[in-house]
């Protein structure tokens, strides 16, 4: 276990951090105690999974929008594939920072039209296609902050059995090759701040509709429920490409679901995402600006 985790003396640690670390510890302790409630309640009043199914069948989506979905996203990764291997034959200077460009935008730009044409191609509108009419907004961003609260011990708990199974094989500890950038101080400020606003922005908004919103009801109309959470959340955790983090991010995409079954309103696992993303990143920043030497 030493070779995982660097042991450090909290009283060796700057005030942010262990400001960071107290308000992280606070929010653990507040997830177990909305899970232990959402127990309770949930012995008293069952949820009713299949009231909550039915709703997601009444959404626009079919198996054919997920497969033009995918196809499309797929076809978008190649392009950038082959616009990559053109940069490097030809010997452009910092052909990685395009490249991470390229993926970056390609992908956003990609899904934002594939959302758009889906939703004309079904003549369907933003509030009936995501349920964004059901319920207040402030009430759904209450809730996506309480089911990412109830997410976190968990999401947490399988991140530390992926490191130690990985530790246990032998296996390197990669990070996603965005967030490398990020961490890295001599990258320029204007495009880690590009990347930084996709992740805690972009992301969020993007693979939610197309994840939860599109393929997940889809996924549902032709298979069980469990096996539709399964499909889009392996799905979601495979293309973050990065074999440490597919564990935890299951889980998660797995509670993203969960929460977009019950509330019906795509906002609330949106919110989820969006701390998600923010409070890593965070995390991050802090980490590489006081004790760089835990992320080496």
């Amino acid at each position: 276990m030493d070779s995982i985790f660097q042991t450090v003396d909290p009283q060796d640690l700057p005030i942010a951090l262990q400001v960071m670390g107290t308000l992280v510890g606070l929010a653990i302790v507040a997830g177990v105690g909305i899970n232990l409630l959402l127990l309770i309640l949930m012995r008293i009043r069952p949820p009713s999974f299949p009231q909550h199914t039915e709703r997601m069948h009444r959404r626009p989506w079919s198996w054919r929008d997920v497969g033009f979905l995918v196809s499309a996203v797929v076809l978008g990764f190649l392009c950038t594939e082959v616009a990559a291997e053109i940069l490097l034959a030809i010997g452009a200077e910092a052909a990685g920072t395009w490249i991470l460009q390229l993926h970056t935008l390609i992908f956003q730009v990609l899904s934002v039209a594939i959302i758009v044409y889906l939703l004309r191609h079904r003549g369907a509108s933003w509030r009936e296609a995501f349920g964004l009419g059901h319920g207040h907004v402030l009430l759904r961003i209450g809730q996506g902050i309480v089911f990412y609260l109830a997410a976190m011990p968990v999401v947490l708990f399988y991140g530390l059995v992926s490191l130690m199974l990985f530790h246990a094989l032998g296996l390197p500890f990669d990070r996603q090759p965005a967030v490398d950038f990020m961490l890295d101080p001599e990258q320029p400020l204007g495009l880690q701040l590009y990347l930084v606003t996709l992740a805690v922005v972009g992301a969020p908004i993007i693979e939610e509709t197309l994840f939860r919103g599109i393929a997940f009801p889809a996924m549902l109309r032709h298979t069980t429920l469990t096996r539709a959470m399964v499909f889009v959340s392996l799905i979601f955790a495979a293309i973050h490409f990065t074999p440490t983090a597919v564990i935890p991010l299951f889980v998660f995409a797995m509670a993203l679901s969960l929460a977009y079954l019950y509330t019906g309103n795509i906002i609330v696992p949106m919110v989820m995402h969006l701390l998600f993303n923010s409070v890593s990143l965070g995390m991050l920043f802090m980490i590489r600006t006081f004790t760089p030497e835990l992320i080496h």
